[in-house]
């Protein structure tokens, strides 16, 4: 038992790192269309990643066309990640949006995939003890 003790905390490591690869696998961009209809009500939920004609990116969350121009709420420049301000982009400096969108089934996947390896490892450890232990 003593094998699996003095690896601990590189398989924390290793957990980690996995965990935070897994959690940045469910958002994606999605470039979408600027349809008013579909922005017609503040949706706080709903983030869009909108780049300029400038080559400019802004994030914006809450977003809605009122007019000719697409307004939102966006952090600071330089400001913690609470601090918004309300911000206003004419429709005609939009290159193309992006919607952030979560895809659930590719790190459901890769989960099943990293437990089953995880499993085929430990079953070869654990058989491999008695022999090893020596070492």
């Amino acid at each position: 038992m003593t094998l699996f003790r003095k690896y601990t905390s590189r398989a924390r490591v290793v957990a980690i790192v996995a965990g935070g690869a897994f959690l940045g696998a469910c958002m994606t961009w999605k470039t979408q269309s600027l349809e008013p209809e579909r922005f017609s009500t503040a949706d706080s939920t709903q983030t869009m990643r909108v780049v300029l004609h400038s080559g400019e990116t802004l994030i914006i969350r809450g977003p809605v066309i009122m007019g000719d121009s697409l307004t939102g709420l966006r952090t600071k420049p330089g400001a913690s990640a609470d601090s918004l301000e309300r911000v206003g982009v004419p429709l005609a400096a939009i290159d193309h949006a992006e919607a952030q969108t979560y895809n659930v089934a590719g790190p459901v996947v890769l989960t099943a995939l990293g437990l089953a390896a995880l499993v085929l490892i430990t079953k070869e450890a654990v058989r491999c003890v008695p022999w090893c232990s020596n070492q």
